[in-house]
């Protein structure tokens, strides 16, 4: 048994976390697309330097000769208390091994015991990447962040403008002028709207709009009102790409509950092509300790034996912030049914 325990304590059991593929575990995520993914060792100045970077200009002032030069400002972003945002999850391997040795022998256990370690790595890693998409997802649908959970509260407020949010009514009556409601929040962004982010539910109230359908009775060939022909009208009407976004998440394996990423009776519109921020990285407790076996990527992967009970414990932690570059580029409707 000993040679056993030995082999679970090398560097072999964070190999996973080496070549983990972030691009392929966030490709679904459309939150961390809209605020990628950067590491920095200093989250306060990252995050305002992204601010300083906004694309609306700041004009200097005209001086009358021999006078003081007025005192310029930065933009102003919340501080924030990092240690509330540190995202951590940990899995015991004991029973497991236990299991597995008792039901194979050594000899014939080893490869599915480092087999399922690489899979606690590889799901541990996940899930503090699906916390970052819930954050990123909620800022993009609400302006803010919200935290409260394992003993960390906070609200994390960037300061929407009031004449941001708007409200939508009456869209699941098809008679209602669901277009004329999109154009008037193109003109309320003075037509720079370029992306829309969406729900199923309320892309299916648009589909089943009366005018919508008309349009796609009076084309030759008739078209069908499909998700794909109506997010091409609605480009080609309006100059507006509609992303829906309708993954869902779980709080617990155990549980069958689930959680939608993105708010049900909302429409976020950017103003912005490509990212509209980023989700900022920054060294977790464990690097910071230098306790941390791998730190190649955005998620710190710690690992370590016990004794009594005899286990292996596998840890995932990073400390992430998303954050708008510029939050005027940010339109939020609200959408009643």
């Amino acid at each position: 048994m000993a040679d056993m325990l030995g082999l679970l304590k090398g560097e072999q059991l964070v190999e996973i976390s080496n070549d983990f593929n972030y691009m392929r575990a966030t490709e679904n995520f459309e939150g961390l697309k809209v605020f990628p993914l950067a590491k920095t060792n200093n989250m306060r100045l990252a995050i305002a330097n992204l601010m300083d970077g906004s694309d609306i200009p700041v004009m200097a002032f005209v001086h009358a000769l021999d006078s003081e030069a007025r005192i310029g400002d930065r933009p102003n972003y919340q501080e924030v208390n990092f240690e509330l945002l540190l995202i951590k999850e940990k899995l015991n391997q004991s029973e497991k091994i236990r299991k597995k040795m008792l039901d194979y022998g050594m000899s014939n256990a080893e490869k599915d015991i480092l087999t399922a370690i690489y899979d606690d790595i590889a799901n541990l890693i996940s899930r503090v990447l699906t916390r970052m998409e819930v954050m990123a997802c909620e800022l993009l649908c609400t302006g803010k962040i919200t935290i409260d959970e394992n003993n960390a509260k906070a609200e994390i407020d960037y300061h929407l403008p009031t004449e941001h949010k708007i409200a939508f009514t009456g869209w699941s009556d098809p008679t209602t002028d669901v277009v004329g409601d999109l154009i008037s929040i193109k003109r309320t962004s003075k037509n720079k709207i370029k992306k829309a982010y969406i729900s199923e539910p309320i892309m299916g109230y648009i589909m089943a709009n009366n005018a919508i359908k008309a349009v796609a009775a009076s084309q030759q060939p008739i078209q069908f009102v499909t998700e794909e022909w109506t997010k091409a009208y609605l480009k080609a009407a309006l100059g507006i790409e509609f992303i829906v976004i309708d993954g869902q998440y779980k709080t617990s394996a155990q549980t069958k509950e689930t959680n939608y990423f993105f708010k049900q009776d909302v429409i976020s519109f950017v103003t912005t092509e490509g990212a509209l921020g980023r989700t900022f990285v920054t060294s977790s407790p464990e690097e910071d300790y230098g306790i941390a076996q791998n730190v190649t990527g955005y998620v710190a992967i710690t690992q370590w034996y016990e004794n009594d009970p005899a286990g292996v414990w596998t840890k995932a932690s990073a400390i992430a912030l998303p954050c708008p570059t510029d939050i005027n580029s940010l339109y939020i409707a609200t959408v009643g049914a």
